[in-house]
Formats: C-alpha cells, sequence, structure tokens
C-alpha cells in the first residue's frame, strides 16, 4: 500500500481548492528545501489561513467534509494530522463554514467547540 505523502495532500487539497496550488507554493518558495517541512501538518497548516482568506462554495465545504472524513477513517497519520491541525481548530480560526453534519460521525468527535 502505498504511503499517503504531503503531495498527495496537497494535490487533493488542490482538487478542491484550486487556488490553493498558488498559495502553497508562495507560501513555501522562502523555504530551503533541503529544510522544508514534508509532513502533512505542515500543508494543512499552510490552508489555514488560505481558508481564512477565501470564501469557498457550498461544494467544496462538501468535499473538504468529506475529505477530514475519509482521514480520520484511514487513521494513523492521515487521521492525526487532519484532527490536530484542522479539526481541533476550525473554531478559532472561525471557519464554520463546514456544518457538523457534512463530517462523518468520527471526524466530528475531533471538533472543539
Amino acid at each position: 500500500m502505498k504511503t499517503y505523502e504531503q503531495s498527495d495532500l496537497v494535490n487533493d487539497l488542490t482538487r478542491i481548492f484550486p487556488e490553493f496550488a498558488l498559495y502553497w507554493e508562495k507560501d513555501n518558495e522562502n523555504e530551503d528545501e533541503e529544510f522544508r517541512s514534508s509532513s502533512l501538518h505542515s500543508a494543512y497548516m499552510s490552508l489555514l489561513p488560505f481558508l481564512a482568506r477565501t470564501n469557498p462554495t457550498q461544494q467544496q465545504w462538501q468535499l473538504f467534509a468529506d475529505h477530514l472524513s475519509n482521514a480520520v477513517a484511514c487513521g494513523g497519520v492521515q487521521e492525526n494530522a487532519a484532527d490536530t491541525c484542522v479539526l481541533e481548530h476550525l473554531h478559532q480560526m472561525k471557519l464554520d463554514g463546514i456544518p457538523r453534519t457534512m463530517l462523518s460521525r468520527e471526524a466530528q468527535a475531533y471538533l472543539r467547540a
């Protein structure tokens, strides 16, 4: 089974939010590639400020909710990154465009008030 890597995550997020590709590139352009993080966490951490500056459609929110629910279902690193970098912090970023009902029951369990 192929490991889900940062490039896979960035590609998945770009399919949902096409403008994220340019944002991701700019967010990482000043980092020396040798020292750049290749973690899923760093991709999600870049996504949150992007989402705070954009106005995703309901369809994009649904696709993102499906993505997060899938990540939680996969377990391991995918679950941990989706949980600790996104689900636990949506309320802090005031990203309430994802209604709880769009997320799986398992993903909902990670949401904070």
